[in-house]
C-alpha cells in the first residue's frame, strides 16, 4: 500500500505545481480584496466622520449668516483639509452641497476611490464608495441661562471687564445677527449674584412681602419715674418702673437669600412653605439703631433674545459683597424652570423640560470660593451648591461653568456642578476667559443641530 501511494504521488508531481500555480493566483487576489475592503472601510468611516463635522460646522456658518456659495467653500476646504493632513491613500471628488427647499437642512455627498494592492491583480487599481451626510436644527429652542459673580473681587486687576467683553462674545455668537427665524428661538437669561440676590422687581412674587416694609422692636428699660408731684410742678416720690419703648423704621430692599424648608433645593414654584427669604435689618439697642444690608441693584433678567436688553445688563454689572454662589445657581436654574413661568413675563416662560425639540443649558461664574451663607442649618455655600447642582442636572440641564482667576476650592465646585470635564472651563487671563465663553456658547449653539 505504502509503495502504491508512493508511485501515485509522484506520477501526479507535476499536475499538484501546475494546480498549485493556477489558484495562487485566485488565492492572491482574494486575500487582497479581503484586506482592500478592511481598508476600503476604514477610510470610509474616517470620510463619514470628517463629513458630519463638515456639515455641523457648516452649520454653524449657516447660523452665522454666511451664504450657500461661502459654506459650500467652508465645506469643501475642511474635508479637504482634514484628508490631505491625515494622508489617507484615498482620492475624493469635490463635496456636493444641496439645501432642502423652506428649511435650513444641509445635505452633503462625496465620492470616493480607495487604491488597491494586491485587488490590482484582477484588474482593479481602486475601489468606489461615496458617503453622505445631513444636518438639521433639530433642537429649534434653546432657554439658556447665564449667572455672573459679581463679588468685590471680581473690581479687581480688570476682572469685570473681561467679563463683561466675554459674556459680549458669547451673546452674539448665541443670537447671531443673521440668524433667521427658521433657525429655532434661543432666549437668554442673565442672573448676579455677591452676598444674596436682587429680586428686583419680582421681589413680592417670590417673597409675598413688599419691598418697602417698616420693622419696629419693642424693648424695655428700668427708669426712675415720678409717681406724685408738688403744686409747684416738682416731683414730691419717685419710683423704679419697667417702661416699655418701641423703635422703628421703615426700609425698601429687595435683596433675597437661599430658600429655607423641604423646597430648598428644588425649583419649586414661590408660595406657602415655598417662599424665598428676603433678609431682614439687624437692631443695636445699645445704639438704638437699626441696619440692613444691601446687594448690587442689579435684578433678573428673565428669558429673552432682545440683544440690546442683555447687553445693557452685561454693562451694570458692578463688583461688591462678598460670593454666595449656591444663591446665585438657585437663580440661575429658577430663570429657565418650567416651575417658575407664573413668576416670569409673557413671553419670557420658559419651556417644558421635556418640550420636543427643546434644550437648557446654564453657564455658573465665578472668580472665587462660595464663602458666604445664611442658612446655616444646611451646611456651606459649597454644601448646598453640590445638592443644587445634582438636582439642576436631574432635569436635564446642561451645566457650563467657568472659573476665572478662582482658587482650588471655587474650581472644585464648578468642576463638580457641570455636566462633565469637557464642561468645566478656566480662565487664567482675559483672552482665555473670552475663549472660554466663545467655546460654551458655540457647543450651546450645536445643541440645535441634529446630524
Amino acid at each position: 500500500m505504502l509503495n502504491k501511494l508512493t508511485n501515485w504521488i509522484d506520477n501526479r508531481e507535476g499536475n499538484v505545481a501546475i494546480i498549485l500555480a493556477i489558484a495562487i493566483i485566485p488565492i492572491l487576489a482574494l486575500v487582497g480584496i479581503a484586506i482592500d475592503l478592511q481598508n476600503t472601510n476604514t477610510s470610509r468611516q474616517f470620510i463619514q466622520y470628517t463629513m458630519d463635522n463638515a456639515v455641523i460646522a457648516g452649520s454653524r456658518e449657516m447660523q452665522a449668516g454666511k451664504s450657500k456659495a461661502e459654506i459650500n467653500t467652508y465645506i469643501n476646504n475642511f474635508v479637504d483639509g482634514v484628508v490631505k493632513a491625515k494622508n489617507y491613500a484615498v482620492g475624493c471628488k469635490p463635496v456636493e452641497v444641496t439645501y432642502s427647499e423652506g428649511s435650513q437642512d444641509i445635505n452633503a455627498t462625496i465620492k470616493c476611490q480607495q487604491k488597491t494592492t494586491l485587488t490590482e491583480l484582477i484588474g482593479y487599481q481602486y475601489l468606489d464608495f461615496t458617503v453622505t451626510s445631513g444636518s438639521t436644527y433639530g433642537i429649534g429652542n434653546v432657554d439658556v441661562s447665564f449667572v455672573f459673580d459679581i463679588s468685590g473681587s471680581m473690581g479687581w486687576d480688570g476682572k469685570m471687564g473681561a467679563l463683561k467683553d466675554a459674556a459680549e462674545d458669547a451673546v452674539d455668537v448665541l443670537l447671531p445677527t443673521g440668524a433667521t427665524e427658521d433657525m429655532g428661538d434661543v432666549r437668554i437669561s442673565m442672573v448676579s449674584y455677591s452676598n444674596y440676590v436682587d429680586a428686583g422687581d419680582y421681589f413680592k412674587k417670590v417673597t409675598n412681602l413688599n419691598p418697602t416694609r417698616t420693622f419696629t422692636n419693642t424693648y424695655t428699660t428700668t427708669e426712675r419715674v415720678c409717681v406724685e408731684w408738688k403744686r409747684n410742678g416738682r416731683c414730691r416720690r419717685y419710683e423704679y418702673q419697667d417702661v416699655e419703648h418701641t423703635s422703628s423704621e421703615t426700609f425698601t430692599n429687595t435683596c433675597v437669600e437661599e430658600r429655607l424648608g423641604s423646597e430648598a433645593y428644588t425649583d419649586e414654584d414661590p408660595g406657602p412653605f415655598a417662599w424665598i427669604e428676603a433678609i431682614e435689618p439687624t437692631y443695636d439697642s445699645r445704639r438704638d439703631r437699626w441696619s440692613m444690608a444691601s446687594c448690587n441693584p442689579i435684578g433678573p433678567l428673565p428669558l429673552t433674545d432682545d440683544r440690546d436688553k442683555l447687553k445693557d445688563y452685561i454693562s451694570k454689572l458692578n463688583a461688591n459683597g462678598g460670593t454666595a454662589g449656591h444663591i446665585g445657581i438657585a437663580w440661575g436654574w429658577y430663570a429657565i424652570s418650567p416651575q417658575w413661568d407664573s413668576v416670569w413675563p409673557s413671553g419670557s416662560d420658559p419651556l417644558e423640560y421635556d418640550a420636543p425639540d427643546s434644550a437648557k443649558a446654564m453657564i455658573i461664574m465665578t472668580d472665587g470660593d462660595f464663602l458666604n451663607w445664611h442658612n446655616t442649618g444646611e451646611g456651606s455655600s459649597f454644601d448646598q451648591a453640590k445638592k443644587l447642582c445634582d438636582n439642576i442636572k436631574e432635569e436635564g440641564v446642561r451645566v457650563y461653568t467657568v472659573a476665572f482667576k478662582a482658587p482650588s476650592q471655587g474650581k472644585q465646585i464648578l468642576e463638580y456642578c457641570a455636566s462633565g470635564t469637557e464642561f468645566a472651563f478656566k480662565a487664567e487671563s482675559a483672552d482665555e476667559l473670552t475663549d472660554a465663553y466663545t467655546k460654551i456658547a458655540q457647543s450651546i449653539s450645536d445643541l440645535r443641530i441634529t446630524y
